[in-house]
């Protein structure tokens, strides 16, 4: 018998882990996957580029204690965005700063309980302004406007403390696993199928037919697999806790990699666009000129329902329109990444509906031997983030040693 077994290896079961195994307890991670990082996940055949997590959000995360521990190098990211409308990149000021001023509102916003789409639907701005702003918000929650509460999402930005900045790690996000994984007990390509427990201890069952017990349990799935029934749990979770975890939407990301075998764009930041391709900034960790196609919320399913081939060719044409450059003679290579079909994922991150903030504070809440950890469990500021699900595997791991005395 184990003392824990940790499900998932993403940077959530990795820190609990971690920290259990430092603290001399037997530790078993069991992930899913090949490979460990969850969603965390570089591309690395033309140097580094981020399929899943891209930035390191605030110059005071916690996972800059991992950065310094594995000495990694960073980049600043600017905070300059150029916005497109029709096809083409506006150079009126004034369009930007409508912009700028409405996104702000919304992340200001005290009044009653209203979603992000009802919110900006009462502004006043221009049309092209409310559709740029709603793409933006959506890119950023990967959210449905509809179901994303500006209460909540004015509440989080209130509450963030770690500040504005982005950082990029050059090397590589996956470089940053590298400090909570190493001598710890991994097992890939091992799927739980049920969780069965006590007050007194668990047991897993495997899709392999094995059975393995522990006296505590770690579930670092994310909360879309839990809606799913993934894995399954007997005696069923109480139903309070089933509430908690169906009123935490799941988020959609696809991003879109072009890999060029020459630069053809003038030197940006972002560029936020009112057409199939929401949002580009180039990739500068590549080893090829490369950029990255970013889409949140219902436009990422749109892509992602276009298929690669599709979705690569619909962006060559937008790039072409952008920068006046027939692009297609420096075509290199392309790959969409659609976190929504990806059957260990459903998504990329959870959001905030109305009733979110109260179900994460009920998920996040330890059940007997079960603890749970990941994005989805963070009740602060730092939700659907890497350093949020990084400090919610600690938590769980802080949270058995203290039974344990």
């Amino acid at each position: 018998m184990y003392d824990v077994l940790v499900i998932g290896a993403g940077i959530a079961g990795l820190a609990a882990a971690h920290a259990l195994q430092a603290a001399g307890l037997q530790v078993l991670v069991v992930e899913a996957r090949q490979r460990i990082g969850g969603r965390i996940w570089t591309d690395t055949r033309y140097g580094p580029v981020e399929c899943g997590a891209e930035f390191i959000h605030g110059q005071r995360a916690a996972t800059w204690e991992l950065v310094r521990r594995a000495g990694l190098p960073t980049s600043r990211w600017g905070r300059d965005r150029l916005f497109v409308v029709g096809g083409r990149i506006l150079v009126d000021h004034s369009f930007g700063r409508s912009v700028i001023a409405l996104y702000q509102h919304i992340c200001d916003y005290r009044g009653p309980e209203l979603s992000v789409a009802e919110l900006i639907e009462q502004s006043a701005a221009p049309p092209e302004v409310k559709v740029l702003v709603g793409r933006w918000l959506a890119n950023i929650e990967g959210a449905d406007l509809n179901r994303l509460s500006a209460t909540a999402l004015a509440r989080e930005r209130r509450l963030s403390t770690i500040g504005e900045d982005n950082f990029h790690i050059d090397c590589g996000y996956e470089r940053l696993l590298t400090p909570l994984s190493v001598g710890l007990r991994i097992e890939l390509g091992v799927a739980v199928t049920l969780v069965r427990w006590d007050g007194d201890q668990v047991e897993v069952e495997l899709a392999d037919g094995r059975r393995l017990q522990a006296r505590y349990l770690v579930v670092t799935v994310p909360v879309s697999l839990l809606q799913a029934g993934i894995p399954a749990f007997e005696p069923p979770l109480p139903a309070e806790k089933q509430v908690a975890i169906n009123a935490i939407p799941m988020g959609h990301v696809t991003k879109l990699v072009i890999w060029f075998d020459r630069q053809f764009w003038p030197d940006f930041t972002v560029l936020s666009t009112d057409g199939v391709i929401a949002t580009w900034w180039p990739v500068l960790s590549a080893h090829t000129p490369t950029l990255m196609g970013y889409m949140g919320g219902r436009q990422a399913l749109t892509v992602a329902d276009l298929g690669q081939d599709e979705a690569i060719s619909v962006a060559l044409g937008e790039l072409q329109h952008l920068f006046g450059v027939d692009v297609r003679p420096y075509y290199r290579d392309g790959r969409l990444v659609d976190w929504s079909r990806d059957p260990w994922s459903r998504g990329a991150y959870s959001y905030s509906a109305a009733n979110t903030p109260a179900a994460r504070v009920a998920l996040a809440a330890p059940l007997g031997p079960i603890h749970f950890a990941g994005e989805a469990t963070v009740t602060g500021a730092e939700i659907a983030t890497v350093h949020g699900a990084f400090e919610s595997g600690r938590r769980a791991a802080r949270a058995i040693l203290l039974a344990q005395r």
